[in-house]
């Protein structure tokens, strides 16, 4: 099969993950331990950093500030476990995306010297970022159940919210490290484009305080469905909006498989330009 039936194959995306499986599993290992060499406290510090935001932010939002997510809420540590949901999934994008445009400028080797499958060097990045976001997600399911006494049984539906998610964003990996490479200055824009992504979504404000003819603005946020269904089955214990997520999830796809034949398309020019 030539290289443009691959690319166009609707299994593409998959493909691309699953057949270079092993590797993708151990740069993300060497990702992960190469983060924090010669640290006194090591790998220990993937445990610290989220433990340490979720203090603050009890601190300041549940006993400082009194914030309440439900009007109707006496509860201090709630705002503060609500808003940790919406953290944790920005955080998952924001890492991926600000690094994105240096995944291929900053391996040149890959591009000139070494036989390398370049297309794995997002799902790298990704599986990076979904490791801090595990080593995090089990701190907050701590402080759920510290807080409510229980977690609800569908917090097993998370990594079903999340597939689709992560699809999207090596998606949009697959474009920025492909525009990285001829445009300098796009990893300078992501870090406002981040910051755009987290305060056009609901992270620090219920959807429902927005007001109705802006909230469909806020829905054309990537973010925005998957922290509500994060919360709604990890907090609230409701059922996954199943419509929403199919939608979201063939979308998603979509744009995965566009970015994978932008970048494979793109890479031949990646030499010259490094």
């Amino acid at each position: 099969m030539g290289t443009s039936n691959r690319l166009l194959h609707p299994l593409a995306v998959v493909q691309s993950l699953a057949g270079n499986w092993p590797l993708i599993v151990q740069f993300v290992k060497r990702e992960v331990a190469g983060r924090y060499k010669g640290s006194f406290l090591g790998l220990f510090w993937s445990f610290i950093t989220p433990l340490l935001m979720l203090s603050i932010y009890t601190f300041v939002f549940g006993f400082v500030f009194k914030s309440r997510w439900r009007a109707d809420s006496t509860d201090h540590i709630e705002f503060a476990v609500v808003m940790f949901v919406g953290v944790l999934s920005h955080n998952l994008i924001s890492e991926c995306l600000t690094r994105a445009p240096m995944l291929v400028v900053g391996n040149p080797n890959y591009v000139k010297k070494v036989v390398f499958p370049l297309e794995t060097l997002p799902w790298i990045a990704v599986g990076t970022a979904l490791f801090h976001m595990l080593v995090a997600f089990v701190i907050l399911l701590v402080a759920i159940f510290l807080w409510q006494g229980h977690i609800p049984w569908t917090v097993v539906y998370v990594p079903v919210i999340l597939l689709p998610f992560v699809v999207l964003i090596a998606g949009l990996v697959w474009f920025l490290a492909s525009f990285g490479v001829f445009m300098r200055d796009l990893g300078q824009v992501m870090g406002i484009v981040s910051s755009l992504l987290m305060f056009m979504a609901p992270v620090f404000y219920p959807l429902s305080s927005v007001p109705p003819k802006l909230q469909a603005i806020i829905m054309l946020n990537p973010l925005t469905f998957i922290i509500d269904q994060f919360r709604n089955v990890a907090i609230w214990g409701h059922q996954v909006n199943w419509t929403g997520w199919l939608i979201y999830s063939v979308v998603a796809y979509v744009i995965a498989s566009l970015g994978l034949i932008w970048f494979q398309k793109t890479r031949k020019g990646f030499a010259d330009v490094l």
